[in-house]
């Protein structure tokens, strides 16, 4: 029961993170797709929760074997819809879809590949795996930065070469960093 409520607590925790952040979907169904995936990724702390208060309370555990494909499916979910929100049009657009680099990199540096033909002329761009990631860094510092006096293609360049060069993963820092950019990017 305290395994339970420790996984249910953590996705009590994890609701409220994902509640708060801004997400600004391209259309209605990026933001349908985005609500199923923070669904996924919250209902599966519940969904572990949900296993060891079964496992607690039902007198033949072995009853509950279909229930590990309550976390499977979940799971695969989460990832089906993260692979999607990763593919944004912009992403497509620009060729990095699918450039996933084996080289080793030092924080803070820019890698030579991340700013070749195919991005735009002169932003780095981040990898396949790294896009969502500065696709959420730009959502959760939107506002603060809108008051800044910069655009929404600003924010998405500037959190796409923060992302891409590696600079941290502070939101505070990065809002700190984006401000005083307004109108100098391109």
């Amino acid at each position: 029961m305290i395994v339970a409520g420790a996984f249910a607590l953590v996705g009590l925790f994890s609701l409220r993170k994902w509640l708060r952040v801004d997400f600004e979907a391209a259309s209605g169904g990026e933001r349908i797709i985005y609500a199923i995936h923070v669904t996924a990724r919250v209902g599966l702390w519940f969904a572990f929760a949900g296993f060891f208060f079964g496992y607690a309370l039902v007198d033949r555990p072995t009853d509950l074997r279909w229930y590990i494909f309550v976390p499977i499916g979940l799971a695969a979910v989460q990832l089906l819809t993260g692979i999607y929100l990763a593919r944004t049009p912009a992403a497509q657009a620009r060729g990095n879809v699918g450039a996933m680099s084996s080289k080793e990199h030092l924080p803070g540096r820019l890698e030579p590949e991340k700013e070749g033909a195919t991005s735009d002329p002169g932003h780095p761009q981040p990898q396949a795996a790294e896009v969502e990631s500065a696709r959420i860094l730009a959502n959760e510092a939107r506002s603060a930065l809108r008051k800044a006096g910069l655009t929404d293609d600003e924010i998405r360049r500037l959190a796409d070469q923060w992302v891409a060069e590696d600079r941290g993963e502070s939101l505070h820092a990065f809002i700190d960093w984006a401000g005083p950019r307004r109108g100098k990017v391109t």
